[in-house]
């Protein structure tokens, strides 16, 4: 009879095992991501330049609203435009990517031609 109960607590711990496991993974994932970290990739933020390269909209205008200036030029890393890095104005960036819809919004934020 102890035999069978030890076995049966064996299998019992090898079966939660996993699942405990993925709980623990998520908890990390989560205590990282409110850290402002994700978990999987570590990228650094987009600058306004590689947001205007990458038709990121939203983190354009959160960045100019956070005081980026549109005529700086600006790091661009290997890979978001070509296979090197690059310094670009934003502008620059959305006329080389052909993003159009950026170019505009650039403008009207006092980009220079």
């Amino acid at each position: 009879m102890v035999g069978r109960l030890t076995r049966r607590r064996v299998l019992f711990f090898a079966a939660a095992a996993a699942p405990m496991l993925v709980a623990a993974a998520q908890l990390a994932e989560v205590a990282l991501a409110s850290a402002g970290r994700h978990p999987l990739w570590q990228l650094a933020p987009l600058n306004i330049a590689e947001a205007a390269a990458l038709n990121d909209a939203a983190t354009v205008v959160r960045l100019i609203e956070s005081g980026a200036d549109v005529n700086a030029v600006y790091p661009i890393r290997r890979g978001v435009l070509r296979g090197r890095t690059m310094q670009l104005t934003p502008l620059a960036a959305a006329r080389e990517a052909g993003e159009t819809d950026i170019e505009a919004l650039l403008l009207e934020a006092g980009a220079s031609q």
